[in-house]
């Protein structure tokens, strides 16, 4: 048995923070949630003593590319697959020492997300939990279309996503506007037909996955939610109209504000990315509170601005979310989203063991997401310090 020594235990299910708790851990579930008064190891038992931090459950970042860094993604896109995935391991370890636990890629180049899964699963790497897309699906010369597989018309859509589901993705991707970091790429543009669109949906509803679509704005959003998409990944330019039709439909939306802040302020992004991010970062702020106004469902995710979940939950905040509110976006909303709540999320006996202890309070300052000293996953500690 292992057991966690709580400073501040911050469960995510809500509740008020409490002190002089201690985790129990057996095997890859929590065991129990105790008192310390109660507490009574044995001498076999492993002690890992967190009382002077707070312990949340393992972070959930609901989008993210591994072997894409900040900066010029289609210069990184032409180098070979064998340097892709170098840096996708690199990357792997960086956000699970990050306290990031469970990760939804979103789309890398030639299945290396596939591979990467599976070496994770198997523990010949360390990384996050992964759920994966396989190559997100593009309109020929599209945003990232050198990062996907570019298709055209309803017949080659279908393809496209039958061409995913046999390597066994967990969700299909596919970029419905155009984007910030392509060249000649208008953001709120839709960047495949109406018919296309529908048709990506409905083959990957009928194989039992979701569809996550990446739409900065424009009229694809209306197109991809009244089709039945999952969620909407960005949201960065769509309008108080489009935030209602996702509350009332019921669709996820997930923010990446860090990665547009962070491109904005990086020496080493295009001209024209930098350019079209600053045009919209500031009216961003109004989404982020619509979305709260009108009860959309919200998780985050860092995109390539790697381990910056402070960064997402300051967006919160500077929207007036609460501070509980905001972390529960970088947990238990994470864990809803990819469908593994029941296990993932919050720290409560018989869910599996995702811990992660901080050094300060996040609730107070987001910052002590930075300093991340314990990490474990599923039971097995990654990270001890």
């Amino acid at each position: 048995m292992k057991y966690i020594i709580c400073g501040t235990l911050i469960d995510a299910t809500g509740t008020v923070p409490r002190s002089g708790q201690v985790l129990a851990v057996d095997g890859e579930r929590i065991a129990q949630i105790l008192d310390q008064v109660e507490f009574r190891p044995g001498p076999a038992d492993e002690i890992l003593d967190y009382s002077g931090h707070t312990v949340m459950p393992g972070m959930i970042d609901c989008h993210e590319h591994l072997v894409l860094d900040m900066g010029d993604e289609a210069a990184q896109c032409s180098q070979p697959d064998a340097w892709l995935t170098i840096t996708a391991v690199q990357n792997a370890r960086k956000i699970l020492q990050a306290g990031i636990t469970t990760m939804r890629d979103v789309g890398e180049k030639n299945f290396i997300d596939v591979e990467m899964k599976r070496a994770i699963n198997a523990g010949l790497i360390p990384g996050p939990r992964l759920l994966i897309s396989g190559q997100p699906i593009i309109r020929t010369g599209g945003h990232a279309h050198f990062l996907g597989r570019e298709t055209d018309g309803v017949g080659d859509m279908r393809k496209a996503v039958r061409e995913q589901l046999k390597r066994g993705v967990d969700v299909i991707k596919i970029m419905v506007s155009g984007g910030m970091s392509t060249r000649g790429s208008r953001p709120d543009s839709q960047e495949f037909a109406t018919e296309e669109i529908q048709a990506c949906i409905d083959e990957a509803h009928r194989a039992g996955r979701p569809v996550a679509a990446h739409i900065h704005g424009g009229p694809g959003l209306r197109v991809a939610v009244e089709a039945g998409v999952d969620t909407v990944e960005h949201g960065i330019m769509i309008t108080e109209d489009d935030v209602k039709l996702l509350a009332e439909r019921g669709t996820w939306l997930v923010i990446t504000h860090g990665v547009g802040e962070a491109a904005a302020a990086d020496p080493g992004t295009p001209d024209f990315y930098r350019a079209k991010i600053n045009r919209v970062l500031e009216g961003s702020l109004a989404v982020r509170k619509w979305a709260s106004q009108y009860g959309v469902k919200v998780a985050v995710g860092n995109d390539t601005n790697h381990c910056r979940m402070d960064m997402e939950m300051g967006a919160l905040l500077g929207a007036g979310w609460s501070p509980m509110q905001a972390l529960q976006a970088l947990t238990l909303r994470g864990a809803e989203l990819c469908g593994l709540d029941r296990d993932l999320g919050t720290l409560a006996v018989g869910k599996l063991a995702d811990v992660i202890a901080v050094a300060g309070d996040p609730l107070v300052d987001r910052s002590a997401l930075l300093r991340v000293r314990l990490v474990m996953k599923g039971g097995a500690v990654e990270v001890a310090q």
